[in-house]
């Protein structure tokens, strides 16, 4: 079996994920580019809020990035290996953590 085929659960599992935090990514800087509230207490809570929305949008887009390096590996037929010792990480492995790039001993 190729590696491509053994791995294409895992790419459409990424690929879904990819769509829906791209999504989530857009919205949130939607939201973060609406208006001040001209209320002062409520343009606080809103800041309080815009902060939060920072924090989770770059945690997005990082994770953006690793999938799209996994895919990328799986294009190229790289994907499963680890980046420091060069072994098959295992397939439970990916399966849990599918951007994965090392194998649990090398974390």
């Amino acid at each position: 079996m190729s590696e491509m085929n053994e791995f294409l659960d895992i790419k459409k599992q990424l690929e879904e994920k990819l769509r829906a935090l791209t999504t989530r990514a857009h919205e949130i800087d939607d939201d973060l580019s609406e208006p001040a509230d001209d209320d002062w207490s409520e343009n606080a809570t809103e800041s309080e809020d815009d902060e939060v929305l920072e924090k989770v949008g770059s945690m997005a887009l990082d994770d953006i990035q690793k999938i799209k390096s996994a895919l990328a590996k799986i294009e190229a037929g790289t994907y499963g290996i680890c980046d420091r010792c060069h072994k098959k990480i295992p397939v439970k492995r990916l399966e849990a953590l599918p951007y994965a790039t090392t194998c649990i001993k090398c974390l």
